[in-house]
């Protein structure tokens, strides 16, 4: 594993080069005079992750709902007018492939990100755009293959744009050039988090954010991790802090995208934990735009994860518990 989130700045690069290559002309001709009026993205986990990101980065200028569904079901409002890209790194997920089939019996415009499987076989039955990514790797460490890949698709439709496609592509670079400090902020912040129950906080346009470090630390470092965001849990979870203390520690992940008022409760919210005891640590992303600041917070979260791991003493790759319920679920 620490090979693969040391490569994190060239698995952008090779992510970005495979794109290039890659025949667009199904891709186009799907795309060519469909304007959708909605856009559903199935994934669970890491497979799943990256849809969060689009929706997060095109919250505020889409003009058309952007909706992530980690789930069997899908929405109702899902129609033939309805864009749904199916992403799967194996392409045996069952919610994912549950979803794609419900997907398809509502005519629904359907693409897909996958390394293989079930997926990539209905893909070509039906004649469904499909991006390949890198098979036999743990999904979590694939971030920027299906990230990329996932933005890419919604490019081609019409969906994400252009111009920050671009400046994702230019991520390799500002990741590559800043990677000593981002493991040296790593190896700072394990040792404030260490041994306490971790609690991450963001606004909600970075929910994906936190959600993507509680994911990692989950399976990478084995640890139970709460998130939540801005402004919601101060109507909520905040009163549920009676019962905090010194053994809890909270990591504020801010960025410049965050809102005015909810810097102002990041800032108030932070000062009752400390006086609850909790230690509180501000995660201030690097990058000169939105794109460089995301990416810079997913290789740090995912060296935190690792570190935490290689400390603890236990294999960030192992997801027995997962295994032992596939297994079981396949019984059934």
């Amino acid at each position: 594993m620490r090979e693969l989130i040391e490569n994190f700045p060239i698995q952008i690069k090779e992510a970005c080069e495979a794109l290039k290559n890659l025949d667009s002309t199904l891709h186009d001709s799907e795309a060519k005079g469909f304007n959708p009026n909605g856009v559903l993205i199935l994934g669970m986990g890491g497979s799943g992750i990256g849809g969060a990101f689009i929706a997060s980065i095109l919250k505020e200028t889409s003009k058309i709902p952007i909706q992530i569904n980690p789930d069997y079901i899908i929405p109702g409002w899902v129609t033939n007018n309805t864009l749904v890209i199916a992403c799967s790194n194996s392409g045996n997920t069952e919610e994912t492939l549950k979803s794609a089939f419900e997907s398809q019996k509502r005519n629904a415009k359907i693409a897909c990100v996958t390394s293989g499987g079930k997926l990539e076989e209905l893909a070509a039955k039906e004649g469904w755009p499909i991006v390949k990514v890198p098979a036999g790797f743990p999904p979590r460490s694939q971030f920027a293959h299906s990230f990329l890949s996932l933005a890419w698709t919604l490019m081609r439709f019409g969906v994400f744009p252009n111009h920050l496609y671009m400046e994702l592509e230019a991520t390799h670079l500002s990741t590559q050039e800043n990677k000593p400090n981002v493991e040296q902020r790593a190896e700072t912040v394990a040792d404030l988090i260490e041994g306490k129950t971790i609690h991450l906080y963001s606004d909600t346009n970075a929910e994906c954010i936190v959600t993507r470090w509680r994911q990692q630390l989950n399976e990478n470092s084995k640890l139970l991790v709460n998130s939540q965001a801005f402004p919601e849990l101060n109507h909520n979870e905040l009163v549920g802090w009676a019962s905090g203390g010194e053994n809890d520690v909270v990591i504020i992940i801010r960025t410049p995208e965050d809102t005015k008022r909810t810097q102002a409760r990041m800032d108030i919210t932070a000062e009752i934990f400390q006086e609850i005891g909790a230690n509180v640590v501000f995660i201030d992303p690097d990058g000169e735009n939105q794109m460089q600041r995301l990416m810079d917070l997913v290789f740090l979260g995912d060296f935190l994860s690792l570190i935490l791991a290689e400390r603890a003493g236990v294999d960030p790759v192992e997801i027995d518990y997962i295994n032992r319920l596939k297994d079981r679920l396949s019984e059934i």
